[in-house]
């Protein structure tokens, strides 16, 4: 469970001001129910003339107060009991989302791809196995290799192939493709094509995604100024909720020089067809 901080202008005129102000301070949080999860909370927060009243925003927020999703725009006071709530798994969902995607779409032949899944922290262990039908090759960058043993010996079994793990990234001479979903681009990916949700960072071609495309009901509830991997990250981790779970970056920049085309899926296969 989570408190997202929805903030308010204040009223032109005086009288409505005062009404608003005063219908604020003594409104709690609302509710909101969440798919088959825990709820979170929509605080509506005041921007007076003399900013935000940070005591009391701390003291309805309570035993959530660590737990706060808010606009970048707005700094969380560090006396405040306030916390801005980073996720932790999210982006690598979403980056694994979006390349998954993207790979499907792009009819490669696998017999010539590779594909290397970086996830150090073990994040994706559980969905490794969708990579196997688009590669003659997957493999994994981990710190942790116990935890892709039962994928490695599922897949071996349904698929008689062999899930190559190993705790450092060495560039291969096939065509790669690299599913950054730890974040850690190398300048040795220089030759393939990187899916990431960093600008700066390495790769011959670069697919840097960012947000997610929220409900109607969420974006009715919440500020559209609030960061909505933050949000939906939230919703994830926090309340166990499966809603965001198969969403893909709402947005895909694409660093290529090579080709014009604007679709990821289409520049990908031309990168790789180059590549053969």
């Amino acid at each position: 469970m989570f408190v997202v901080l929805k903030t308010v202008l204040p009223e032109k005129r005086y009288i409505e001001r005062k009404k608003q102000a005063k219908r604020i301070r003594k409104a709690p949080a609302l509710v909101c129910k969440t798919d088959r999860g825990l709820p979170f909370y929509v605080l509506e927060v005041l921007e007076e003339k003399n900013g935000i009243d940070w005591v009391l925003t701390s003291e309805k927020c309570g035993r959530y107060a660590s737990r706060i999703i808010a606009s970048h725009s707005i700094p969380l006071p560090d006396n405040s009991g306030l916390k801005r709530f980073i996720p932790i798994s999210m982006n690598a969902i979403l980056i694994f989302n979006t390349a998954l995607k993207t790979i499907g779409q792009s009819d490669l032949p696998p017999e010539k791809t590779c594909i290397t899944l970086t996830d150090r922290n073990a994040v994706m262990y559980q969905r490794v196995n969708e990579l196997i039908p688009f590669a003659s090759t997957v493999r994994v960058i981990t710190s942790h290799p116990e935890r892709f043993a039962s994928a490695s010996a599922e897949i071996y079994e349904n698929y008689g192939a062999s899930l190559v793990i190993r705790n450092t990234y060495e560039p291969v001479k096939h065509p790669e493709i690299v599913i950054c979903c730890d974040g850690a681009v190398l300048t040795s990916m220089s030759d393939a094509a990187v899916f990431t949700a960093k600008r700066k960072s390495g790769g011959k071609i670069r697919f840097c995604g960012s947000g997610v495309e929220l409900s109607d009901y969420h974006k009715s509830i919440i500020s559209p100024d609030i960061e909505t991997v933050d949000f939906a990250g939230a919703l994830t981790e926090l309340c166990g909720s499966s809603e965001y779970r198969a969403s893909s970056f709402s947005k895909t920049e694409i660093s290529c020089s090579e080709c014009e085309n604007p679709q990821a899926e289409k520049c990908l296969k031309c990168f790789i067809g180059k590549k053969v």
